[in-house]
């Protein structure tokens, strides 16, 4: 006897099969809100370079500190054959006034950009002076010929210079006597008393006391203000606050001076036409 079936228990049946051999569906990772440990320790190693980037330029990098002094008006540089080409016009506009270019060095150098700086200043309007570089081993009676026959000054012009910074083997008092030869027979070539340049430590070591007719040029870096003090004694006139300045038509750094007064006292003690 044949078995009757219903075809809708048949068809449950079915749907019952397919169903449990159907896979369940896969459930979508939630994205995790943590960040990456490679991103954070990226970030870590950025913050630290900027960090050491930072101290490194305020600690080891040099800056350039304000050209100028505070207190003074009447601002100069001093230049060589060191500083290449010099915009002499860029210069001026700049807030220089004065320049003092080296000459002569001992008893045949002269500078390769002497007379190339010296038409330049003076076509700029610059009120300029000039410099010899003393060797102490040297005839001071030559040197002092030598920057005679190198240099012509005329009215209007600084009164010439006499660099001197080592003293060499030379006793003292052999080597005042020495610098003494040598700023006569220049201010007779002249008719103009020279200026004596030196540094801070050697003037107070060697010349303090010997020289007090003269009008001086002190080099002292890295003061706010110079531990000389201009009086009836002494006749402080410029001061070399800095070889490190930045002045504009200049390449490279270059020295920077002030002069203790005004404009009329600057070009007071220029060399004064002939009566």
């Amino acid at each position: 006897m044949k078995r009757k079936i219903s075809w809708k228990g048949e068809m449950a049946t079915t749907r019952t099969n397919i169903k449990q051999i159907q896979r369940p569906k896969s459930r979508k990772k939630k994205k995790s809100n943590t960040p990456s440990p490679w991103r954070f320790w990226i970030g870590v190693g950025v913050l630290v370079l900027l960090v050491l980037l930072v101290l490194y330029i305020e600690l080891l990098v040099e800056k350039p500190r304000p050209v100028w002094p505070e207190g003074h008006s009447v601002y100069g540089v001093d230049v060589s054959h060191y500083q290449k080409q010099v915009d002499w016009a860029q210069v001026k506009e700049n807030e220089v006034t004065f320049a003092f270019i080296k000459a002569t060095e001992g008893v045949t150098l002269q500078d390769r950009k002497f007379e190339e700086n010296w038409e330049g200043a003076e076509k700029a309007g610059i009120i300029k002076g000039a410099y010899h570089f003393y060797l102490p081993y040297l005839n001071p009676k030559e040197q002092a010929a030598h920057f005679i026959s190198k240099v012509k000054l005329n009215p209007g012009d600084l009164p010439p210079v006499l660099d001197v910074e080592v003293r060499g083997k030379r006793p003292a008092e052999q080597f005042r006597k020495d610098l003494k030869v040598w700023l006569d027979r220049v201010e007779a070539a002249y008719g103009a008393k020279p200026i004596i340049y030196t540094g801070y430590k050697f003037y107070v070591d060697y010349l303090a006391g010997h020289f007090d007719d003269y009008h001086l040029w002190i080099a002292h870096y890295k003061v706010s203000k110079l531990r000389l003090e201009k009086d009836v004694k002494t006749k402080l006139a410029f001061w070399q606050h800095t070889d490190g300045g930045v002045v504009k038509g200049i390449e490279g750094v270059v020295d920077c001076n002030v002069f203790y007064g005004s404009m009329r006292e600057l070009r007071s003690i220029c060399i004064k036409p002939e009566e």
